[in-house]
């Protein structure tokens, strides 16, 4: 990997501040604040792709996994005035943001199209940014399900991804700079809750809030186990005895 993958994070977070500072500032008459926040939404949002390629781009099987996500990013209306918008904005200093009404239902501001941009959504700004929010936050949900055990912490370090890859707890340790055993209590019920304080150690997803909030999902994450006492043994545990015994 090429740079933690917490520079996406990074910059789903700034995204995201924009667009909520958006609505607050949009809900008086104040086109400047609107138009220097959905300048600054755009330019944080277009830079999730670019963070998420500088991160990962080594990974096996992610150049084809994003260029299939890449076409369709490049075909949806949406996304492509946001990357025109973004380099209208950037390059040049136009901004389209320079229309809007208020009546009972409120303030709301839209696009009006320039030479540079003659095509412009015909939803409201906020509508269309928090639209556009959503698509880039889907996709990189769906990088934190295809790579997982590569990029987030809480996903990799499980007892079950260390078995399919032939290896076990102290392999595990050992990958994260600790001596090989050192969790080991001496009783051998007391793997899922060495397993547990390991994940306790690593970075995981900062950004789960923004995926429960922006999409109703949720990151696959272990079960959280009971308080540790000694010899007890975990449903898991149980039924692999159950099964020896069968």
């Amino acid at each position: 990997m090429s740079r933690n993958f917490g520079l996406v994070d990074y910059k789903v977070q700034e995204a995201e501040f924009f667009l909520l500072e958006m609505r607050r500032v949009g809900k008086k008459l104040n086109f400047d604040a609107v138009q220097f926040h959905a300048s600054a939404f755009v330019s944080a949002a277009r830079s999730i792709t670019f963070a998420m390629q500088a991160s990962i781009r080594e990974l096996p099987g992610f150049k084809e996994w994003y260029s299939e996500r890449q076409a369709l990013l490049r075909a949806d209306p949406l996304c492509k005035f946001f990357h025109d918008f973004r380099t209208v904005t950037q390059h040049i200093g136009e901004n389209v943001v320079s229309g809007g009404r208020h009546d009972g239902s409120g303030t709301h501001y839209y696009f009006v199209p320039c030479p540079d941009l003659p095509s412009v959504p015909q939803k409201d700004v906020i509508t269309a940014c928090e639209e556009y929010f959503r698509t880039i936050l889907v996709l990189v949900y769906d990088c934190y399900i295809a790579f997982g055990p590569a990029i987030d912490g809480l996903q990799r370090y499980t007892e079950e991804y260390f078995a399919s890859k032939g290896l076990g707890i102290e392999d595990a340790e050992e990958e994260l700079g600790y001596p090989r055993g050192w969790t080991d209590i001496g009783d051998p019920a007391s793997t899922p809750w060495r397993w547990e304080f390991l994940r306790r150690q690593v970075d995981g997803c900062l950004v789960e809030g923004q995926f429960d909030e922006w999409l109703d999902r949720k990151l696959p994450r272990p079960d959280a186990l009971p308080p540790y006492q000694p010899g007890r043994r975990t449903d898991g545990c149980r039924k692999a005895e159950e099964d020896q015994d069968g």
